[in-house]
This record gives structure tokens, sequence and C-alpha cells, in this order.
């Protein structure tokens, strides 16, 4: 029984492997995503990013070098473990360390609570305002650090405990098995939502079905159609990674790399969620196939089922929230939205372990679901050529 579903399996794969329309399709997504590079990076340029000080926001500064006035109102005369308490208990927004070598080694340092992921944070350019502000009124070797901003600002994040974050880092991974999941919709959702109506529209789902029963033809195909897509991520991924390997000293790439946090429960439970949504939807796709009589019909039916997928993209904003609210909630645990809403809450970091892994068993629950009503489906209405009521059972 398990050889003819492998068949099945083995038969889709090379029959599409065939197919020059299989290639075009591999080959036609790298330039779409590069041009939208391209231009989200020309109009990234031209967005101006000057952080100021509002009447909100509490800052101290710690001044080793000497450079600002001591009767200045931000100016403390802790050191940085006293600042960094300061953060940590709540007494101040910002913390600026600057340190007593700060001419020789031209790097000064910013602690702040870190909620989220807050990679855009620009908030130690405050401190050039301030440098640059005073450095008006005398010229010194110092001065003309804070003047010409030759100089870098560490950014310390801190979590609510006083311990280093790295929210970015422990972002990149959620986020990739995203985008692959994006990557995987645009190549082959067509094609898991077709597979099965050009069969019954050509009506060869008749003669298929008096060699093969319905359970092995459904889950062969399915599990081609993800070989396929395996074959086709892979295509698009592996040069990328080539290009990032043969570049690796370029500066942009080592500092992504060192920023990447490898995380093995991150990784694993990332690597699950991906799976079990591929599974939820290739299975949704195959048994709307299984349901209508023609591809024209079936684009329209799963229409709706694909604005649910992404549907959470559209309130992003409150998937940054460190407390969720209902609504995030519900679109957590529905299991239509759930694959992009878990994989934000991930990247976001909002979201337990425990969450996470209740969220993944909705969604593998449901992909059992709907492959087993998709091989129900199919065997009972195989030759249902017109668009009349679907058959489930036997009267």
């Amino acid at each position: 029984m398990r050889s003819a579903t492998l068949k099945v399996a083995r038969f889709e794969i090379m029959r599409q492997l065939k197919k020059p329309a299989f290639w075009a399709a591999t080959l036609l997504i790298p330039l779409l995503i590069g041009g939208i590079y391209l231009i989200s990076f020309i109009s990234s340029q031209s967005v101006e990013q000057n952080p100021t000080i509002d009447e909100n926001t509490k800052i101290a500064i710690t001044d080793a070098a000497g450079i600002l006035p001591s009767d200045a109102p931000y100016v403390i005369d802790g050191d940085k473990e006293t600042g960094k308490e300061m953060v940590k208990n709540g007494e101040v927004d910002l913390y600026f360390y600057i340190p007593a070598d700060f001419a020789e080694s031209k790097k000064a340092e910013f602690y702040h609570i870190s909620e989220g992921l807050d990679i855009f944070n620009n908030d130690g350019n405050i401190l050039k305002g301030i440098l640059l502000q005073n450095a008006t009124e005398r010229v010194s070797v110092l001065d003309g650090l804070a003047l010409t901003g030759g100089y870098e600002i560490v950014d310390n994040k801190m979590d609510k405990n006083g311990e280093a974050a790295n929210p970015l880092g422990k972002a990149i991974i959620p986020f990739a098995f995203g985008i692959v999941f994006f990557m995987f919709i645009a190549l082959c959702g067509n094609r898991f939502l077709l597979n099965v109506v050009e069969e019954k529209e050509n009506r060869i789902s008749e003669l298929i079905l008096t060699s093969v029963s319905s359970k092995h033809l459904i889950v062969g195909k399915i599990i081609a159609l993800l070989v396929l897509g395996v074959v086709q991520i892979l295509a698009l991924v592996v040069p990328v990674l080539i290009l990032a390997f043969i570049n690796r000293d370029n500066p942009m790439i080592g500092m992504m790399m060192s920023t990447i946090e490898f995380d093995p429960v991150t990784i694993i439970l990332s690597l699950l969620l991906f799976m079990v949504s591929v599974i939820f939807y290739a299975g949704t796709c195959t048994f709307v196939g299984s349901l209508v009589s023609t591809a024209k019909d079936a684009s329209s039916f799963i229409g709706p089922a694909i604005i649910a997928m992404v549907f959470p993209l559209y309130f992003m904003q409150m998937f940054m929230v460190a407390e969720p609210n209902m609504a995030v909630q519900i679109m957590t645990y529905f299991p239509f939205s759930a694959p992009i809403a878990l994989m934000l809450r991930s990247g976001f970091g909002t979201i337990s372990v425990a969450e996470l892994c209740v969220g993944i068993l909705v969604v593998a629950v449901s992909a059992a679901i709907v492959i087993r009503l998709a091989v129900t489906s199919f065997q009972k209405n195989a030759i249902n050529f017109s668009i009349v009521k679907p058959k489930f059972w036997k009267k």
C-alpha cells in the first residue's frame, strides 16, 4: 500500500521536473524579489530618521571624558553600572556612557529597555545632537569628534531583568521561515490547487481510480508537490547562500551573520511550524480542488482561505505588543491564520514556547483533518463534473 503512494509521488515529481514552465517559474521569483528589494532600498535612502528628545523622555549621561558641563541636568556622577541600574529600575528611559578614552576609541554606549523587536532604534543619535550642540561653544579634539560624528555608539539592548537582549538575532530565524513559507505559497499554490482539478476536468480521474485508491492518489500528490516545492525553494536559496559565502568579508553580511542567534529550540519549533503549515496549505488546496469541477471555480473558492492566511499581516503592529489582545489570540489559534500569526509572534518575541507548541499542534491537527477531507471528497466526487452538492457520504 505504501508503494502505491510512492509510485504516485514519483510519477508526479518526474512529470513536473520535465516541464519548462516549472523552471521558468523558479527563475521568475528571484527577479521579482530583487526588483522589490531594489525599490525598497532606494526608497529607504530618502527617509530621514532624526530622533529628538521630547518632554517625556528621561535621559542620563555619564561623561567620563569631561566633554559636557558638569551642571547639565542630564549628567550624573555615577558610573556605568549606576546608569544601567537606573534604566533597569525605570528612573530613566535612556542612559548614555561616554568613556574616558572617547578620543581614542571613538565609541560611546547607550542602554535602554528593549521590548519586542526594535531593530530600527536610532536613539543613539540623541547623544550626537547633545555633543554637537555643546561642541559649538569650544573647539578641541573631543569637540571635533562631536562635530564630525566620527565615532560609533554601541547599542546595548537590555531585557527587563537587566540582561543583554538580542531581539533582532532571535527574530531572523522565525522570519526567515516565514519568508520561505510565502515563497512556497507563491511557487506552489497554484499547482496544489489545480493538480486535482485538471484530472477531474480531463476525466482522467476515472481511469486513475481503477488502479490506485483515492487515499494513495491524494497523499502521493501532496508528497510530490511538497518535494517539488522544496526543489524550487532550494533553487532560490542555495545561490543566495553561495553569494553570501563568497562575500562573507562584506561588513554588512558579517554583521548580519554575527547577529543571528542560533537557538536550538527556536530552530526546531520554527521548522516544525513551517512543515505543518505547508502541509495544511497543501491539504486545503487539494480539498478545494476535490470539491469543484473546473480550474476557474477552484480559484474562486480558494480565495477566502488565502485571505485568512495573510490576514495577520494587515494587523502587524498588534503582534509587536508584548501583551497580545483578544484579536491576536484568535488569529494565533484559528487554523487558517495561525501559521502567519505564530511566525510573527515568534519573530517579535511575544509568544512563549508553550503557546507556540499549542499553536503548532492546532495547525498539525487541522492539516490532518483537511487531508482526510480531501481524500474522502475526492473519492466521492471524482466523477462529479458539475458544481453541485459535494458528496461526503454514501446514501
